[in-house]
């Protein structure tokens, strides 16, 4: 989600000025829409059941989860960046009246106007009053189902939707799972001079509800960019809370950070060290040594972790190579001793999201939970199943086209990498697999196969167009599972569309 300086890391001065651009969107369009709709008090829970223990015979993972009680009993921590302009709904819950189907494609960002390739898949209802809470309540379901422990909820100040929505969500976490925490990620004033009033203020009116995020030093703050104040406005903030009673600790997510000799001046303000992350393969081997330079400092470490980010509004993407952005990031926190890791983001869906969504149903945060539980357990989950996960784009990066959506500056804005890794028209299949098997992929008559051994293989080929992928998992010459995309690869587009699909998942079905 940041405009990449290098090969590896993001830069510290474009992409801010990004994001920030956003917020300000966001609070001229996404508050509208948000109003008439928005929880303001604090709901009842639903009495919703507690996620329920996923089993041999409806588990929709290739291996089995803990039972609920021992979901969050784990030292390392596991979260995810919840963005809340973009719940499962907006403003109606019919999915067919809602917003999105205004967002969707628009291919104008004019005036911070989203332009979506993607949304997400919101739950059919019927007569239903309480519906904002029901959907968080199924998004939190979905989160402690890939083993995440909670979310970082970015908010404003009161006037802002985002804060708006969070007693909905508080709520939600309560009904559903009361393991499952909220790390409260506050923006701020920024102007020259500015006080810490608003998030003092807002920090003392959540400070006593249980779900908000605590560790042994108190209340966890965790904003992103903190970096546009300095480190004594942070602890002016901390001792302010502290007067009035309430503990709390700054896991700040800086814009940038290369775990070099950069933000020694954070060190006495801090206990732990995160920034917003790489959105290339080659960017991942810098996080280890974040960690380490962290944990050389007495800190602890949030790794950032990220699936891709292509942006419709800028015409800016990078290369995530399929999955091996992410799966080499979760494989990196396991590997580099990570004390936690920040699914960057769950749902920002103008930039990088991991949630289930139309494009990509469970597949990504499917193949995250594999390497979460490994990251949380300090051990590969055991397989009780297979599972097979596609991904490719639906048109190679150089097809040509013969319109460019209209930018936030007003001027068309083909897609194009600024810089970090080339472009790569693959198809990937990662495979997940209780005992060795032969992996196929078919594209109209280019047939490749690779044998596979027991647990998780990437098996990637070029990208055909013309055609519609197919996965094969055959043992013996039997075909065990298969799955097939649902993308056709175009060889020519009006508009370039440069997200990644993917789906796939267990054979047969479970209810989620």
């Amino acid at each position: 989600m940041r405009n990449i300086a290098s090969a590896l890391r993001p830069s510290a001065k474009d992409p801010a000025k990004a994001r920030i651009g956003k917020r300000t969107a966001v609070s001229v369009v996404a508050t509208a829409v948000f109003a008439a709709a928005a929880t303001i008090g604090a709901p009842a829970p639903l009495n919703a059941a507690t996620p329920a223990a996923t089993t041999a015979a409806c588990n929709p993972l290739p291996f089995n989860l803990p039972a609920p009680a021992n979901r969050h009993t784990s030292a390392k921590k596991a979260w995810a960046f919840y963005f809340p302009p973009f719940p499962l709904a907006v403003d109606s819950p019919d999915p067919a009246r809602d917003v999105y189907t205004r967002w969707m494609d628009t291919h104008n960002s004019i005036n911070g106007a989203y332009d979506l390739r993607d949304r997400p898949v919101a739950p059919q209802r019927a007569g239903q009053t309480t519906w904002r809470q029901a959907d968080f309540e199924k998004e939190v379901r979905q989160a402690v189902g890939a083993g995440l422990d909670g979310f970082i909820w970015e908010y404003n100040d009161s006037s802002d939707i985002r804060w708006q929505q969070l007693p909905a969500m508080l709520a939600a976490v309560k009904a559903v799972d009361p393991g499952f925490k909220i790390m409260l990620s506050p923006d701020f004033n920024t102007a020259a001079g500015s006080t810490s009033d608003s998030v003092y203020k807002n920090v003392m009116k959540v400070k006593d509800d249980p779900t908000i995020y605590r560790n042994n030093a108190g209340i966890v703050l965790s904003p992103f960019f903190p970096e546009r104040k300095t480190p004594s406005w942070w602890d002016g903030l901390r001792s302010r809370l502290a007067s009035s009673g309430v503990k709390t600790n700054l896991v700040p997510i800086f814009i940038s950070w290369g775990g070099g000799t950069q933000k020694m001046d954070w060190n006495n303000s801090v206990s732990g060290y995160s920034q917003w992350g790489t959105r290339i393969a080659g960017g991942v081997p810098t996080l280890a040594k974040e960690s380490a330079e962290a944990h050389r400092r007495g800190k602890t470490y949030m790794q950032p972790v990220a699936f891709e980010d292509s942006r419709s509004y800028d015409g800016r993407y990078w290369e995530s190579s399929n999955s091996s952005t992410l799966r080499d990031s979760l494989a990196t926190a396991v590997s580099g001793n990570a004390d936690s890791i920040a699914l960057i983001t769950w749902n920002d869906y103008t930039e990088s999201w991991v949630a289930p969504s139309k494009q990509r149903g469970y597949a990504v945060l499917d193949m995250a939970a594999y390497y979460i539980s490994w990251f949380k357990n300090g051990a590969k989950p055991a397989i009780t199943q297979d599972a097979l996960y596609w991904s490719h784009r639906s048109h190679p990066t150089n097809a040509p086209y013969s319109k460019a959506p209209i930018g936030r500056n007003g001027k068309p804005t083909p897609m194009y990498i600024p810089n970090g890794d080339a472009a790569k028209n693959e198809v990937e299949l990662v495979a997940v697999l209780k005992s060795p098997g032969r992996l196929t992929i078919t594209q109209g008559s280019n047939v490749k196969s690779m044998d596979a051994p027991a647990g998780l293989t990437s098996f990637k080929v070029p990208l055909v167009t013309g055609t519609t992928p197919a996965f094969k998992l055959t043992r013996s010459g039997a075909t065990v599972h298969s799955v097939n995309s649902n993308t056709p690869v175009r060889s020519s587009v009006v508009y370039q569309d440069m997200i990644y699909r993917a789906g796939g998942g267990v054979a047969g079905s479970c209810p989620r």
